[in-house]
């Protein structure tokens, strides 16, 4: 009998992490599930950690090695290896919650007219102490929200998402162009928000690693990353979606400008406001965080006298 969920894990030299994401997996109130593990090349011994899962739960695991490829490669051989009618993620280094899986199979059998189940998770860091649960804005989460994905008002968690099979026959599968650059999950679940619904779970699913390695951290190759998928589906010479392709654009040096801000890199953070207010003049935040930065060195210098007196 096939499974009724596949867990697609991908690892590269993260044998130190795979157990606990492994435990998490195995240790959830919902059981009808394989776990696929993809060892994208790894050097380290993530194939003994897995087969020591293996000899306990044969009937459970399957273990897979590749040539490392990358995080979307790695994917999509465990898609095409997959059983299971849905499909769920779980990085190496990620944890689940128990109720992970019920929740979102709950929600999949229920209505047919659901392609995706998200939630929202807390982040952790190398040492798996909590460092934060981020906001959701919920009203961007629920329904045909291609939009909201594509400007980045809706994120969805990895770890989190759970969704048919059926959406990567039709959809394909992760976009290898975007190997080692990032956003290979953001432009599969716009492929699937282009067609289908999706229903956010307004509660904690999963834990998320945050590395001082992590891809996101990147700006460079985020940036690319975010440029090719604007250019995928707002082509610069589609006038119709002219509008909306500035308006990613401008959020994309809007979320640089943050991040420069955060750093308090003043100078950097004013030139990605301005590039932002250039593709979108009537956005509010890049126009008051320019103000910030503008005002920035002035507080900052304000500070550092007060120290001293």
């Amino acid at each position: 009998m096939m499974p009724k969920v596949s867990i697609l894990i991908p690892s590269y030299n993260a044998a130190h992490f795979l157990p606990t994401s492994l435990e998490s997996a195995l240790s959830g109130t919902y059981q009808d599930f394989e776990i696929i593990v993809i060892d994208d090349g790894s050097s380290d011994n993530t194939r003994e950690v897995v087969q020591s899962f293996v000899d306990k739960i044969p009937n459970k695991i399957r273990y897979f090695w590749q040539e490392n490829k990358g995080l979307a490669v790695a994917r999509n051989t465990g898609i095409s290896k997959a059983q299971g009618e849905y499909l769920a993620l779980l990085d190496a280094d990620d944890q689940w919650l128990p109720c992970r899986l019920e929740e979102g199979v709950r929600i999949l059998d229920a209505d047919s007219s659901v392609a995706l189940v998200h939630g929202n998770v807390t982040n952790i860091d190398i040492n798996n102490k909590e460092i934060n649960t981020p906001k959701r804005r919920v009203q961007f989460l629920n329904g045909f929200i291609f939009d909201n994905i594509f400007l980045r008002r809706a994120d969805i968690s990895c770890p989190t998402a759970l969704f048919r099979r059926s959406c990567c026959d039709n959809a394909g599968m992760f976009d290898v162009n975007l190997t080692r650059l990032g956003c290979e999950d953001r432009d599969l679940w716009l492929r699937i928000a282009q067609k289908h619904k999706i229903i956010y779970i307004d509660k904690v699913l999963s834990y998320y690693r945050v590395t001082p390695e992590s891809m996101s951290r990147n700006l460079n190759k985020m940036l690319e990353a975010r440029l090719y998928v604007i250019d995928k589906y707002c082509p610069k010479n589609d006038q119709s979606k002219h509008s909306l392709r500035n308006r990613a654009i401008s959020k994309i040096f809007r979320d640089r400008g943050d991040e420069f801000l955060l750093t308090e890199y003043f100078i950097n953070a004013r030139q990605e406001y301005l590039k932002a207010i250039r593709h979108d003049p009537l956005a509010f935040w890049p126009w008051a965080n320019l103000i910030k930065a503008l005002l920035g060195p002035l507080l900052s210098a304000a500070c550092t006298v007060s120290d001293f007196q």
